[in-house]
Formats: C-alpha cells, structure tokens, sequence
C-alpha cells in the first residue's frame, strides 16, 4: 500500500513537472505564431514592426495593472528603452497613461465587489520569463508586482506555480547548454529584422546598441 501511494505521488509529480515544462516552453508562443505568419505571408519583419509589437506588450502590460518595470520586462527592453519611447512619441505615452489608469479603475472595482485583486497570469508570465532568463527570483517577482514576501508565499500555496518556476530554471539551464554548444540561447535577443526598406539585419530589441 505504502508502495502504491510512492509511486501514485511520483506519478503526480511527473505530470506537474512535465506540463509545467510545457507552460515554459510556450511563453513564447505567441510571437513564434506571429513570425511564422509573417513567413506565410513572405513578408520579412521590419525593425519598425518588431517595435510595434514590443510597444503593444507592454500597454497590454499596463492594462492589466503592471509597473513600468514588469511593461518593460513584458515588451522585452529596458525601463531606459520604455521611457525613451514614451519621451520619442507623446502617443505611446497617453496610451500607457490610458492603460494604466484603465489597470487602476478595474483594481477599483474589484475591490467595491470584494474580488481577488492583485497581479494575475499576465505578471506571472513576466516573472518565468525573468527566471528563465536568468534573473533572481525576488528581482523577478518585483518586476510582477509582487513583494519578495508575498510572492514566497504564493509559491508556497501553489504547487502549480512551484513547479513552473522550476521549469523556468531548467530551461535556463538548458539555454546555458546550448550556448555554450554554440546554439541559440532561446528568449528575446538578437532576432532577423528589416530595417525599414532595406535587408535583413540581426537587431537586438529595439533601442539597444
């Protein structure tokens, strides 16, 4: 009996640990979809294009209540790059302005009908993606809107999110194999774009040198 109730807990762990390395695996993919209908399409995608789409991360970032340090983190650059964006186009300001009072007034709400606030999937995925890139947990875990402290003790109460931070560290090791091999790391970096008209060039984010 106490055999069967090892290997019944095993298995558990096994399928925890291998749909959590899936959830890793899939930050991702959703520009992974975009680029490949961009092929598709045989169109090459544009520096102008790649901005684009960093700059609608991080309002989607901000609509659902994280900081500029987690919208940034979202978009995939710096806070220096975020802010050069908002100084460079007074639009995209009033719109991450936009968002974030949009984030506030549905916090708001949700505290009037006594509902779960706080940060949601949207920071969770900031943070694995943090973790998978090789920052420390608590760095990470401010980036997502949570305290060092309150996100210690989601961590504790959810076995989901456990096991999704240490599928996070795998595939950050497996990305340090893989560089060192010589092979691509994985995550945001230097990407093939065109700038504007002209041939395609290996850029970093956007706003990088």
């Amino acid at each position: 009996m106490d055999e069967e109730r090892v290997e019944l807990r095993a298995a558990a762990v096994n399928r925890l640990e291998a749909w959590a390395d899936g959830v890793v695996a899939d930050l991702d993919a959703q520009e992974d979809v975009d680029r490949s209908l961009l092929r598709a399409l045989y169109v090459d995608p544009s520096l102008r294009e790649e901005t684009a789409v960093r700059r609608a991360d991080a309002l989607r970032a901000a609509a659902l209540g994280l900081g500029p340090a987690g919208c940034a983190a979202a978009a995939g650059v710096s806070e220096r790059i975020l802010l050069n964006w908002q100084t460079q186009e007074p639009s995209f300001a009033a719109a991450l302005a936009a968002a974030a009072r949009l984030a506030a007034r549905e916090g708001e709400r949700a505290r009037l009908v006594a509902a779960p606030v706080g940060p949601g999937a949207a920071a969770l995925r900031v943070v694995l993606r943090a973790v998978r890139d090789g920052t420390p947990q608590p760095s990470a875990a401010l980036l997502g809107g949570w305290s060092e402290r309150s996100f210690l003790r989601l961590r504790r109460r959810s076995p989901e999110v456990a096991a999704l931070l240490a599928a996070a560290r795998r595939a950050r090791v497996r990305a340090r194999r893989a560089e060192r091999r010589g092979g691509s790391g994985g995550g945001r970096g230097y990407r093939l774009v065109r700038v504007d008209e002209g041939p395609l060039v290996h850029a970093r984010p956007p706003g990088e040198s």
